[in-house]
């Protein structure tokens, strides 16, 4: 694979083990939307010996491991109910990395307030009075726990960028707005109809049904203005140009894993969403055909209450 000049300048260089592959194409005519096709990935393995002697299969077992190995044994700690839990197994279901699943908190959508100071809960989630999402795994001979939903799938996305999915896209403006959507969940949405926070207003207030009325207006006011955004994408493009989510991509990204528990939790507060956010409900429809969004609905968890 040595490099060759070929003159004038120019040289011919060859891909070596290791190198990763990317491909990407659209298509655009002129006064009309672009059309991605996507985007092609992949990492140059060492060559199977020819011919193939399969007595040296068990070989495999002691050459180096490919860089996303060097993590491994995943295991998630959440709930059912929990949108960070949620977003976090959309991203791991996209990448392909199978993980063990543990929740030590009730199954109750009322959280237990002793649970939660628990020294168990507190040992796992420094972030006490939360719902823990904690992903641990194995880094060499060491134990590694990440909180927080972004900075588990941010993880995620960097130690295996060229493995299953990809939740950021790599186009700086497509990714830019990709994260605008995520901002405002992330910020507003989640954060204002927490039920600790709707429980608090609860007690301040004496009134029992204030904090989930507060909840269902932070919401629908939340939604409102993604479906401003994720419209004016769409209406960019001509209707057969866009692609079916959220950002007008072919693929989920991590704007749609945080979109699909949002608009869960806003049916269980009773919100018209048909009235507040209709492109968001017309491209939910795909998140249910979706293999990453499939098992990762509340429902088909084991903690889930039936």
């Amino acid at each position: 694979s040595r490099e060759v000049e070929l003159g004038g300048g120019e040289v011919r260089k060859f891909l070596k083990d290791g190198d990763a592959v990317i491909m990407k194409g659209w298509c655009q005519r002129e006064g009309s939307g672009r059309v991605g096709f996507g985007q092609c990935s992949a990492r140059i393995l060492p060559a199977i010996p020819f011919p193939y002697d399969s007595s040296k299969e068990k070989v495999v077992e002691s050459t180096p491991k490919q860089p996303g190995e060097r993590y491994t044994n995943f295991k998630l700690y959440g709930c059912w109910w929990s949108s960070c839990s949620w977003t976090v197994r959309i991203a791991l279901a996209a990448k392909g990395i199978p993980s063990e699943y543990d929740t030590h908190i009730p199954i109750n959508i009322n959280l237990d307030e002793k649970a939660l100071t628990s020294d168990k809960h507190s040992s796992i989630n420094p972030m006490q009075q939360q719902a823990p999402t904690v992903l641990e795994f194995m880094d060499g001979g060491n134990v590694v726990r990440i909180s927080q939903s972004l900075a588990i799938i941010e993880f995620l996305e960097t130690a295996f960028d060229h493995r299953g999915g990809r939740l950021l896209p790599l186009d700086p403006v497509a990714r830019a707005k990709v994260k605008e959507i995520v901002e405002v969940i992330n910020s507003v949405t989640q954060q204002l109809q927490n039920s600790s926070v709707m429980g608090m207003i609860d007690s301040i207030s004496g009134k029992e049904s204030l904090g989930e009325e507060f909840g269902k207006q932070a919401i629908m006011n939340s939604l409102s203005s993604v479906e401003k955004i994720v419209a004016a994408i769409h209406s960019i493009y001509h209707a057969s140009a866009a692609g079916p989510f959220a950002t007008g991509s072919f693929g989920p990204t991590l704007a749609d894993a945080c979109l699909a528990p949002q608009l869960y939790n806003a049916r269980r507060l009773c919100v018209d969403l048909e009235g507040v956010c209709p492109t968001l409900v017309e491209i939910e429809k795909k998140y249910n055909d979706h293999p990453w969004f499939q098992n990762a609905q509340t429902e088909a968890q084991l903690d889930a209450v039936k």
